[in-house]
C-alpha cells in the first residue's frame, strides 16, 4: 500500500481543516450553536478496516454524496443515531413539518448538502479544484454497512484509497439521554487517481508561492 510524506500529509490535512472549517461556520450559523473542530487526519488506508474501529453495536447515520470533476470519489458526514435525530430534531424544531416523519431525513441531507458544498468551495478556492457533488442519501445500519457502500461507490477499491477525516462538535445541543455535545466525523474519499490529481494541485500551489 502506497504511503504519504511527511509533507503530503501535512498538506491534507491542512486541506481537511480548511475545508472543514469553512463548513463549521455555515453549521454553526444553521444550528445557532457553537461548533469545534477537534482533529483532521490524511491517511492511505483499506476501506475494508475501517468498520473494525467502531462497535459493531453502534447504529450509524452516514449522509453520502458522490463527487465528480477533477477529484472523483465520495464526501460523507457520519454521526452516532442518537447525534443524528438530535440534529434533525432541531433542523425542524418550529416547523410545520414535526410531524412529518420523512422531515427529518430530508434536513439532515440538506445539512449534509450545505456542509459538503462548504467544503468542496474552501478546495476550489485554496486549490482551484472544481468538483461537483451528487445529492445526497441517508444510510443507516452498523459500521460494516456504512463502509461497504463507501468501498462500492469506489467501485470496489481495497487500497490506495485516500481519507481525510475531520472531527468535530457541536456544542450545547442536548440529546434526550442527556449528552449536550454531539460529535461527528466529515470523511472525504477519494480513489488513487484522484489522489494523484489532488497532490498535483498541491504542488502547482507550492510551486507557485
Amino acid at each position: 500500500m502506497a504511503q504519504l510524506s511527511g509533507f503530503q500529509s501535512d498538506a491534507l490535512q491542512e486541506i481537511g481543516g480548511i475545508g472543514m472549517g469553512n463548513a463549521a461556520t455555515a453549521l454553526s450559523k444553521i444550528l445557532n450553536s457553537r461548533v469545534q473542530l477537534n482533529l483532521s487526519n490524511a491517511q492511505i488506508i483499506d476501506i475494508k478496516s475501517m468498520s473494525q474501529m467502531v462497535p459493531s453495536s453502534m447504529t450509524l447515520a452516514a449522509v453520502l454524496m458522490d463527487l465528480r470533476g477533477d477529484l472523483i470519489g465520495t464526501m460523507m458526514l457520519l454521526f452516532d443515531f442518537n447525534s443524528a435525530a438530535t440534529l434533525s430534531s432541531v433542523l425542524i424544531s418550529g416547523t410545520t413539518h414535526e410531524e412529518d416523519p420523512g422531515m427529518y431525513e430530508s434536513a439532515l441531507n440538506e445539512m449534509g448538502n450545505i456542509l459538503t458544498g462548504s467544503y468542496l468551495k474552501s478546495i476550489y478556492e485554496f486549490l482551484g479544484a472544481k468538483v461537483i457533488q451528487s445529492p445526497p442519501t441517508i444510510l443507516l445500519g452498523d459500521a460494516e454497512k456504512v463502509f461497504n457502500e463507501i468501498e462500492n461507490r469506489l467501485k470496489g477499491a481495497s487500497a490506495d484509497v485516500l481519507n481525510i477525516e475531520t472531527m468535530f462538535q457541536v456544542q450545547g445541543l442536548c440529546s434526550p439521554q442527556g449528552n449536550c455535545t454531539l460529535y461527528g466525523d466529515m470523511f472525504l474519499f477519494l480513489n488513487n487517481d484522484s489522489l494523484g490529481s489532488l497532490l498535483s494541485f498541491i504542488d502547482k500551489l507550492v510551486n507557485a508561492q
